[in-house]
């Protein structure tokens, strides 16, 4: 029997490996690996062997790093310059929408004098 696989059976106290109790035919029980460590199996770990579409991938997933800094820059400045001029115009929009209602005209109003 494994010790990955070993149970304790928590109503009799028996040792299986199997879903159930042999002796009792409880079904409560506890791996004996939490108590005692399993150590690892292999002597030496598998290495990790990565598939040649891995770094297409990576490539794909993080365009920044491969570009050259002045595209970069180029870039992120002409997003600022259209950020920045969308801002002047809709201030310069809201700015010209708060008339008064008799100033449309461009004349001044009559004083009342005839003139």
């Amino acid at each position: 029997m494994q010790l990955h696989t070993a149970r304790l059976c928590l109503d009799c106290q028996e040792l299986h490996d199997g879903q159930t109790c042999p002796v009792c035919g409880s079904e409560s029980f506890a791996y004996i690996s939490r108590w005692i460590p399993a150590p690892e199996r292999r002597a030496k770990p598998r290495p990790t062997v990565e598939p040649p579409e891995a770094e297409t991938y990576r490539r794909l997933l993080s365009p920044e790093r491969n570009q050259p800094a002045p595209s970069r820059w180029l870039r992120r400045g002409a997003f600022g310059l259209a950020a920045v001029s969308a801002a002047a115009w809709m201030l310069k929009r809201n700015v010209g929408g708060e008339k008064t209602p008799g100033s449309g005209s461009g004349n001044p109003p009559p004083d009342g004098n005839g003139g």
